[in-house]
């Protein structure tokens, strides 16, 4: 093998850690993603809600999945794969 390739793949090697970081945020991205739907979804049910009970559970519900989204995106923004 050739010295550039040798290289290559020792610093893949070493980088194992950056790489799943990486993999791991985007996959984070994917979620919160996901929780960002969720949460517009729980709002437009809100809006058409007629029932008290049913609409506490909704609002109670969306206040949940925004704390997860709020904590998830500190943790994101700790994460950097730079």
């Amino acid at each position: 093998m050739k010295r550039k390739k040798l290289l290559k793949q020792l610093s893949n090697y070493f980088d194992m850690d950056r790489r799943e970081l990486c993999e791991r945020r985007d996959k984070m991205k994917l979620l919160l993603k996901q929780l960002r739907q969720k949460e517009r979804e729980l709002k437009q049910r809100c809006k058409t809600e007629i029932d008290d009970d049913k609409l506490r559970r909704l609002k109670k519900h969306r206040a949940t999945v925004h704390a997860q989204r709020v904590k998830g995106i500190k943790a994101l923004k700790k994460m950097s794969c730079d």
